[in-house]
């Protein structure tokens, strides 16, 4: 006689995801000291940086992440008040990588340290950090419309604290800079950054307009572009500090 054993089957898959969902479950209330809450947070920002590489950020919502982490939503509102602060934390996480590779590029020999040495080296390191590109275009007009204010202020000034040791960086490589040039320089290029990003054609639709011979000088490569652009910023900050006026007639 053939015994039917799909029964027994399912109730074992069933018994699995419930212990699996109970060991969650018990893991995420151990989250209770402030270490395990940092670890917590930590892996939500893992997780939000994986499903953003592969979903895109438009489709990073908190419900996502939620899902990528694997705890529900309402749960995720005990580490972040939203997905915007979620996205906020991973900027300043991508900030920090950028400015250690900033920071490694630039203590090279001093007889390499020309202008357009170090622009082209400052717009490689942005260009090697993608998602960082990404997060500042989208920092003033998306993620900061769902932030208190408090959390803006918070924000604001651990990117000034960012700014300021990337200006400390570029004096070293740029002595005649002042402080207040070089911070002014880090603000500048950021801006651009926010602007150049989004003007990278990297869709299909968008390369294929290109094509278009009339569109054909629309291309623009972002790194060789930004490079141009910060060597403009430094040359203009050095040339207003020294007192340097340009012929106009």
């Amino acid at each position: 006689m053939r015994v039917n054993n799909r029964p027994l089957v399912v109730y074992m898959m069933c018994r699995r995801v419930i212990e699996n969902m109970s060991e969650k479950s018990k893991a995420y209330k151990r989250a209770r000291t402030a270490e395990h809450f940092a670890e917590r947070e930590k892996m939500i920002l893992t997780s939000t940086r994986i499903l953003m590489d592969r979903e895109g950020i438009e489709n990073t919502s908190l419900s996502a992440v939620a899902r990528e982490v694997g705890l529900a939503k309402s749960s995720l509102y005990r580490y972040y008040e939203s997905r915007e602060q979620i996205l906020v934390a991973l900027l300043q996480e991508e900030a920090d990588l950028m400015i250690a590779d900033f920071e490694k590029s630039l203590s090279e020999p001093k007889s390499q340290r020309d202008l357009k040495g170090i622009a082209k080296l400052w717009a490689k390191v942005c260009f090697t950090h993608p998602r960082l590109c990404l997060l500042v275009s989208q920092l003033s007009p998306i993620l900061e419309h769902n932030l208190s204010t408090q959390r803006i202020v918070e924000a604001k000034l651990q990117f000034l604290h960012r700014h300021r040791q990337m200006a400390e960086i570029l004096t070293a490589a740029l002595p005649h800079m002042s402080e207040a040039g070089a911070l002014a320089a880090v603000q500048y290029v950021f801006t651009i950054v926010a602007g150049l990003w989004p003007m990278k054609a990297d869709r299909k639709n968008s390369l294929a307009a290109l094509e278009h011979p009339e569109l054909a000088h629309l291309k623009m490569n972002f790194e060789d572009t930004l490079a141009s652009a910060i060597e403009l910023c430094l040359l203009g900050i050095l040339a207003k500090e020294q007192n340097w006026e340009p012929v106009l007639e």
